[in-house]
């Protein structure tokens, strides 16, 4: 109630201060003019029909618009990206986002594009607002032009470009979260000219968030007798401020060539306070019973695009993208930890910088080809590409541990300098053989080279080369093509992250074998998977579908961590570990009621993924690749009342249970179900208020992991509070 009742407050001081603030929809400061007749025309609507890509390509995709992701008004892509279909977002730590994955499968088995480009390190779907992006593009199969890191798929964000139209749009919006404030400010900004346009998106928000947690950890001997039993507490308080700009401009030149200059800047401050402690009621005390923790990061990510197109008369087109890219990544942590007795016993200052930066050229020339007499079949759309890029990492991090407790002081300074080099060729032909059947045949070969020197570690070299062919086919079942039947085999990988190549550790406080260290490994090779992909898609009007699909990976050289004691210490290291296989069964659809009921305007959308994994070096039951959950699912409903008010709820679930992650390790979490709701009510011809309702249900989040091996079992179990978040969206055209 108390919430309810803050909400409305809400509503009604928005909508006074829009009441209040109500301006002409132009002003001038001209000398007043005699008014002369204005003649009044009828206003005409031309509409042609729309294209819909994952009807109609051949390579299948999805498309997900502008219009569908700001639909619950939500204040981060994070929110609004876990209701599309197959998508499902992981855990994550307290004030994170999770990992990202298309059929359960994250952790770099799902590839995530900015305008098909790799996100940048450290990419936080969180600090990235829905309205910076004007689509999002989810491929289930590779495709030649884009890179083939995508065992489970792709996620393509397309950055906000279109100048339809002159137009600014103002959108402030207010919003809480178990007592802690998500304020945001977003502004659209267009114009067209002739053959010049430009358009701007530019998002200011402030994530505020409190995470509470209890816990427990119990260890037992060989013989079942208990070791030591202990329980836990954690709060953590934290804040993010972020600030993403996106500019466009778009010229087209006397002779028909275009240019266009696409930018996209990315800034963040957070702070972050942790709490921690440790109370032991059975066994050996912790040497660090509690902690406290202070995380600054300072982020700035910017990037720059120069695209040019060119098109020869009968020949084809010629396009490029010239690409530079900058990374800055400023972090302090401050670590003070005590004894039973409440001395202090740690006092850790770690200061860490990262600056990158790169390279990158790419382009493609695409003919279309057809032949002679063959009517609407033998057409070719042929399309021959390149992709090079260069980039430079510099890392450092300082570590000083302060005499404390009879310890002397300790200094350790790892830095490295890392190269990165990438070359793709590929070779992509559409190739529609008649009116209901077509082909796509492609090519990619990748170079992927490595090359990182630090002071604490011998100089690291490695590289990989891989070719991608794919092969999709699309069949329309019926003259009408309104059923049509896709089938998909491809090549792809999964490179291993520069974090896992170098051998450098970063150490954990009370480390033991469930907090162990993390260590990289210079050896590791990508894995390689061999995909098939199947699907049936009915259509109806009023854009109603079905689609039901089947999927396999066979995939080699997986990569899997384990945990080992090294000198004295636990440390995870990821190493190459046989072979594993994923399959499944996926179904996803949208159907309007008003189709059968006319005085029911709902219009229902739902998807549910069927996932199942298994790694050949793992016993079973439950050898599951990167804790895949074996269940996803969202239906969700927008209802229509009458042509101002807009209703709409969301209900999503993902499922639990135990994983298997290695040969002595076991992790678990409970399954995720989540309700979300929102309401919308249109003010004058382009206002809009949108009211935001976010995990009503409010479930806990508990997870679990275990470590057991020939001299004992030890297991730890944490229990997340969760809260309901409340969310006022005014949109106001300037």
């Amino acid at each position: 109630m108390h919430n309810a009742g803050r909400l409305a407050v809400l509503a009604q001081a928005m909508l006074a201060c829009l009441q209040a603030g109500a301006v002409p929809a132009q002003a001038t400061s001209s000398p007043a003019v005699p008014a002369t007749p204005v003649a009044e025309l009828d206003t005409v609507i031309v509409e042609g029909p729309r294209y819909d890509a994952r009807r109609e390509d051949t390579a299948s995709r999805t498309v997900v618009t502008r219009a569908e992701l700001l639909a619950f008004g939500d204040g981060s892509l994070a929110d609004a990206i876990k209701r599309l279909p197959g998508v499902s977002i992981g855990s994550a730590a307290p004030g994170g986002t999770g990992t990202i994955s298309l059929r359960g499968m994250g952790n770099g088995y799902t590839q995530l594009l900015i305008d098909g480009q790799a996100a940048p390190p450290g990419f936080d779907l969180g600090a990235l607002s829905p309205e910076m992006i004007e689509r999002i593009e989810i491929l289930r199969t590779t495709t030649a032009d884009l890179r083939s890191a995508a065992i489970a798929g792709t996620i393509n964000l397309v950055l906000a470009r279109q100048a339809r139209r002159d137009s600014d749009e103002l959108k402030l919006a207010l919003g809480a979260s178990n007592g802690r404030r998500l304020p945001n400010l977003h502004w659209s900004h267009s114009r067209r000219d002739g053959h010049r346009s430009h358009s701007l998106e530019a998002s200011l928000l402030r994530r505020e968030y409190l995470v509470e947690e209890t816990g427990g950890e119990t260890a037992r001997s060989r013989d079942g007798s208990l070791r030591a039993q202990r329980s836990t507490r954690l709060r953590v308080d934290g804040y993010r401020d972020a600030l993403s700009i996106a500019p466009r401009a778009e010229l087209r030149l006397e002779n028909g060539d275009t240019l266009a200059l696409q930018a996209w800047l990315d800034a963040s401050h957070a702070g972050k306070y942790a709490d921690i402690a440790w109370a032991t009621s059975f066994g050996p005390e912790l040497e660090h019973v509690r902690y406290r923790q202070f995380t600054g990061i300072d982020v700035v990510q910017l990037r720059n695009d120069l695209h040019w197109r060119h098109e020869f008369a009968e020949a084809g087109t010629l396009s490029s993208k010239f690409g530079l890219s900058g990374h800055r990544e400023r972090s302090r942590f401050r670590e003070q930890g005590y004894a039973i007795d409440t001395s202090q016993n740690l006092d850790d200052v770690t200061d860490g910088r990262l600056r990158g930066h790169g390279l990158s050229f790419s382009g493609k020339y695409a003919l279309p080809l057809s032949q002679s007499g063959a009517g609407d079949g033998g057409r070719h759309a042929l399309e021959l590409g390149w992709e090079t890029s260069l980039e430079r990492r510099s890392e450092s991090r300082r570590q000083r541990l302060r005499a404390i407790a009879g310890r002397p002081e300790t200094l350790s300074d790892l830095a490295f300098d890392a190269t990165l080099r990438r070359l793709a060729l590929y070779a992509q032909d559409e190739w529609r053989l008649s009116p209901r059947w077509s082909l796509y045949l492609g090519a990619r070969w990748e170079r992927m080279d490595t090359r990182s020197e630090g002071n604490r570690f011998a100089a690291v070299r490695n590289g990989a080369s891989v070719l991608s062919p794919v092969l999709q086919s699309l069949w329309k079942l019926s003259p009408t093509r309104n059923d049509q039947v896709r089938l998909g085999l491809s090549r792809s990988y999964r490179a291993p992250e520069l974090r896992s190549l170098i051998p450098r550790p970063y150490t954990s406080t009370n480390n033991r074998a469930l907090n162990p260290d993390q260590q990289g490994n210079p050896a590791l090779r990508p894995e390689l998977a061999t995909g098939l992909d199947l699907a049936y898609e009915k259509y109806w009007d009023r854009g109603a579908m079905l689609s039901l699909g089947a999927y396999l990976r066979e995939i080699d050289d997986l990569i899997r961590t384990e945990t080992r004691l090294i000198e004295g210490r636990w440390v995870a290291v990821p190493d190459n570990g046989g072979r594993a296989r994923s399959w499944g069964l996926e179904i996803d659809g949208k159907l309007s009621l008003s189709r059968w009921f006319p005085a029911m305007p709902v219009d229902l959308r739902f998807n549910l993924a069927r996932n199942e994994s298994r790694v050949d070096a793992l016993p079973g039951p439950d050898n599951r690749i990167d804790s895949q959950p074996r269940l996803t699912s969202t239906l969700a409903a927008d209802y229509a009342l009458g042509p101002a008010w807009t209703f709409g709820a969301s209900y999503s679930y993902r499922s639990g249970g135990p994983v298997r992650t290695g040969a002595h390790e076991i992790e678990s979490e409970s399954p995720r179900r989540e309700l979300d709701a929102y309401a919308s009510v249109k003010l004058g011809p382009r206002g809009k208020l949108r009211l935001s309702l976010g995990n009503l249900l409010e479930r806990d989040l508990v997870s679990a992991a275990e470590y057991f091996d020939e001299e004992g079992w030890q297991g730890t179990q944490r229990r997340r509070a969760t809260s309901l978040s409340l969310r006022a969206q005014l949109e106001i055209p300037l």
